[in-house]
């Protein structure tokens, strides 16, 4: 079982990794990057991937700073709420990560 400090270290570096534009906040597009990413066999089609994101920032509204989007205490709560699989999620993250290396 992870222990929370490391639970907290892999919510932050998905967050900073999909944060491309660096404001503090996941917008939409950030935000469909990181469902793609985490779900490697799932093929969403865009109406998917728009009502997934919806959900997030309505179920999550306390937590969307304007045009920046979700915030990364937004990212952890979803996370807290059981949205995700932390450790599923950072590992998919990393070996896309990895294999992005890899092919450059």
């Amino acid at each position: 079982m992870a222990t929370r400090g490391s639970r907290l270290e892999k919510v932050k570096r998905i967050f900073q990794q999909f944060d491309t534009n660096r404001d503090g906040g996941l917008n939409r597009e950030e935000m469909a990057a990181l469902l793609v990413a985490v779900n490697p066999r799932v093929e969403f089609s865009d109406e998917q991937i728009n009502a997934i994101i919806d959900e997030v920032f309505r179920t999550y509204g306390e937590f969307i700073d304007g045009e920046k989007g979700l915030t990364y205490d937004g990212l952890l709560r979803t996370y807290d709420d059981g949205a995700g699989d932390v450790d599923r999620d950072f590992d998919a993250v990393e070996s896309k990560k990895g294999a992005e290396k890899r092919s450059t």
